[in-house]
């Protein structure tokens, strides 16, 4: 496995009261990783009651059906029925691993094993958020550009947060976000994810590399790796000269992805994650000129004049959002 882990940083208590400034900050240190780790000050806590009265339902449940060999696999959604958050947990912690095992032996085990006993994901639920209200970085009420561009507009999963719940061997594919947005992921409880990261200086190598692996694929649509189905194992990777990052997600942190960067990961076990998009001006330029998949009829399309004079009014208004600065 590549052992190079992504940057890792902390923010003062003042640094965390302005995301934006901070997310342009971390992405000025670390943009060749493609990802960054954020660690919130010890005194900050995402949810001051814990967790045990959450009962969040499965709307989408996936079962991921793998196949391929030697590296390169296509995984199939298969979807389930809504599932409570008691029966996923259950069915979770049934596939639970030895827990004495480090993270070494959790890769090479899900990486071995990838193509037997399928798992169930509890992915993109658009139930509630778990954050406390007017807490700092609840994804539910992030400041920053794309919100601004958007409001009063609410797109699931774009700038309204999703919950995942995660079981052993669940996994997202290598994809970059909708519209080439920055994401942000902050994991509420559990086992860790593992995550690995293509710095974007790299797209053009990787999508060669599986637009020669999946041939049929690219022929039908251009913009196929939109369709989170494709997975590539980091051994491929590193044969093929392709750098990535990786990084261990534990609880209570968040993991920041940056834009037009490819990325991946599986959950070590049960877990619960809450994701959304965001941006920062960096990104006006890559929305512009984004490729989108056209297979899909569903695929997010945001009409960049109107978002331009929405973010432009709605920064004008009373009380504007600061912008961001290197802080």
């Amino acid at each position: 496995m590549n052992n190079i882990e992504c940057p890792v940083f902390y923010p003062t208590t003042a640094e965390f009261q302005n995301f934006e400034a901070y997310m342009v900050k971390i992405e000025s240190q670390s943009k060749g990783y493609g990802m960054a780790k954020v660690i919130p000050p010890a005194e900050w806590k995402a949810r001051r009651k814990g967790y045990k009265d959450i009962n969040p339902k499965i709307t989408h449940p996936v079962r991921q059906v793998v196949s391929g060999l030697a590296g390169i696999y296509q995984v199939v959604l298969i979807s389930e029925r809504q599932m409570e958050y008691t029966a996923y947990k259950k069915y979770a912690k049934k596939r639970e691993l030895n827990s004495e095992l480090s993270v070494e032996e959790i890769e090479r085990k899900f990486w071995k094993n990838i193509r037997y006993d399928s798992a169930v994901y509890g992915a993109d639920s658009d139930t509630i958020s778990l954050f406390d209200r007017n807490t700092e970085w609840n994804l539910s009420e992030l400041s920053n550009l794309l919100e601004d561009g958007l409001k009063p507009l609410k797109l699931n999963g774009i700038n309204t947060p999703f919950l995942y719940l995660g079981s052993w061997k669940s996994m997202f594919c290598w994809h970059k976000e909708d519209l080439d947005l920055y994401s942000i992921n902050f994991l509420h409880f559990g086992k860790p994810k593992i995550w690995y990261c293509i710095p974007d200086s790299e797209n053009e190598k990787f999508e060669r590399l599986c637009q020669f692996h999946f041939r049929e694929e690219y022929a039908q649509c251009k913009e196929f790796l939109r369709h989170k189905m494709t997975q590539i194992s980091p051994s491929v990777l590193k044969g093929a000269g392709i750098k990535y990052h990786r990084a261990v997600h534990n609880p209570g942190e968040f993991m920041v992805i940056f834009s037009k960067c490819y990325h991946m990961g599986f959950n070590a076990g049960f877990n619960c994650a809450e994701a959304v998009n965001f941006a920062t001006e960096n990104w006006i330029e890559t929305g512009e000129r984004v490729r989108r998949c056209l297979c899909d009829p569903d695929c997010v399309r945001i009409d960049m004049e109107e978002f331009k004079q929405r973010l432009k009014d709605n920064r004008n208004e009373g009380n504007p959002h600061k912008r961001a600065k290197h802080a």
